[in-house]
């Protein structure tokens, strides 16, 4: 190493210097700084050799050096790494032979990530058949279910091979439907493996899904636009537009949170808000047909905008049959392994999938459950209990003009999804929850908000607090904030604090 290292300062680049860094490699192929050595070394050969032929044989020596070392360490980066730049730099790669090495090594290890992520790297030079990349996955699958980079490398290839051209689904019926089959198979195999079940969840979200204005708030002093998922000033900016009196008003965007992509823009402009105006929003949405939503007047100068929420999947009847057939099959495994956590986890999801509303006790009750049986991730389960709760009370909520919300959950949440949703309400009541001050840089969403309570949570500091234009905050029964900081808190503000 040390004579490596007096040869490279001395930039004395020559085939002593490679034959030394090979051998060291030989031993151990993961030093990283050796490969670069080799690869200046090679450039420096191919700028003073124009003899294509010599260039061949120096490149198949590397070849054949990478093999040796992935003999000695088949996940060794450096080494694949290696590979990959051999054979984008010489003039006349292989690749059909590099994909045989892929079959070879595949064989002794169906498992090894390394290779198949070299594999997708060769694909994406020769480009062989994709329908028998995706045979090719089967096969794999068929030898070990267990097999997280093959079911990877199949759901890249699915969407492209069956996309469904008619519903504008990312994956075609019936072969949405057989996925569900095979992947439901692998499960059943072995309920404690888990990576059929995370290939599954992902087939359960490969679903048609839209960006929407969920709703707006027009006042004299902001106005506020809250969408369904993070977008950037430039979408906003082409998709939305405020009509006053049918007259298209200019102004300027401003992200919520300072963030390049947020889900509520605030929306300024010169145009004064009046009392009885007209004032509607036209959203194109992504099909790029133009959606109106119009304003009420909910209170003088305080006009407000709602779409229709729905959170429901867009499957079609073809897989909402097969999902009950697999909720059955669910079922009757979980009535064998009562704590097979994967199993129950997969009803639930089920449930969610094919009726969220009739089946929202049921599925709020498994998660509980789970809680139990998966303590590790409690805290998942109560995100996930909290999601479902807020998407539940969000269609009711949206349906009535009130502008204040309170949550009626049979038990209180930890997390606050969808929040975004409730940005039109000038009061919001989350108290008796288990909410801790991490939901503080959340809380931002509330540009409307005169009157906040979170009493009866579990806050610990007031930092990070947002800066709102509240009336009053309700901070009473959270026992582990300090006084002194309290007090303090007090002084940055003008608005009431009940403490």
């Amino acid at each position: 190493m040390q004579k490596i290292q007096i040869k490279r300062k001395e930039c004395t680049l020559d085939k002593e210097l490679l034959e030394l860094t090979g051998n060291v490699l030989s031993s151990n192929p993961d030093i990283y700084t050796l490969w670069n050595i080799r690869r200046d070394i090679l450039q420096l050969f191919k700028k003073s050799n124009d003899n294509i032929e010599e260039m061949s044989q120096v490149y198949n020596a590397e070849l054949h050096l990478t093999e040796y070392c992935l003999k000695i360490n088949p996940k060794s980066y450096c080494a694949w790494h290696q590979r990959e730049w051999v054979l984008l730099t010489r003039d006349d790669p292989d690749w059909q032979k590099e994909l045989e090495l892929c079959n070879t090594y595949l064989k002794l290890d169906e498992r090894n990530f390394h290779t198949w992520d070299y594999r997708r790297f060769v694909v994406s030079q020769c480009k062989p058949s994709l329908k028998d990349e995706f045979d090719y996955t089967t096969e794999k699958l068929m030898d070990n279910f267990s097999n997280y980079s093959a079911w990877h490398y199949r759901s890249k290839m699915l969407v492209e091979l069956y996309p469904d051209r008619k519903g504008g689904r990312p994956i075609e019926d019936s072969h949405h439907k057989h996925e569900l089959k095979m992947v439901q198979n692998a499960a059943f195999t072995d309920p404690d493996d888990t990576s059929a079940w995370f290939y599954q969840r992902w087939l359960l979200g490969a679903v048609k899904t839209t960006i929407d204005l969920v709703n707006y708030t027009v006042t004299p002093t902001k106005n506020t636009f809250a969408f369904s998922k993070h977008v950037d000033k430039n979408y906003v900016s082409a998709k939305t537009k405020l009509l006053i009196n049918n007259c298209v008003v200019n102004g300027e965007w401003v992200s919520c949170t300072g963030n390049c992509y947020d889900v509520l823009w605030i929306f300024q402009h010169s145009t004064p808000i009046t009392k009885k105006i007209n004032i509607k929003v036209e959203y194109e949405i992504d099909n790029g047909q133009k959606q109106i939503i119009q304003g009420v007047e909910c209170k003088e100068m305080f006009y407000i905008g709602k779409n229709q929420i729905k959170f429901e999947r867009n499957y079609s009847e073809a897989v909402i049959e097969e999902l009950k057939d697999q909720l059955e099959s669910c079922r009757q495994l979980l009535n064998l392994e009562p704590d097979s956590k994967w199993t129950m986890l997969t009803t639930t999801i089920f449930l969610h999938c094919i009726d969220a509303k009739a089946y929202h006790t049921e599925a709020i009750q498994n998660l509980q459950k789970l809680k139990v049986i998966d303590k590790l991730r409690a805290g998942y389960y109560d995100d996930l209990i909290a999601k479902w709760c807020i998407e539940k009370q969000l269609c009711s909520d949206y349906e009535n003009a009130d502008l204040a919300l309170k949550f009626s959950f049979p038990s209180p949440v930890s997390s606050l999804p969808y929040l975004q949703y409730y940005s039109y309400c000038d009061s919001v009541d989350l108290s008796n929850q288990q909410l801790t001050s991490n939901i503080f840089p959340s809380l931002i969403v509330l540009q409307h908000c005169k009157k906040l309570s979170l009493e009866n949570n579990n806050l610990t500091t007031m930092k990070n607090f947002p800066d709102l234009d509240l009336v009053e905050l309700n901070l009473l029964g959270n026992e582990k904030l300090d006084r002194n900081e309290i007090e303090l808190f007090t002084k940055k503000y003008n608005f009431n604090i009940i403490y």
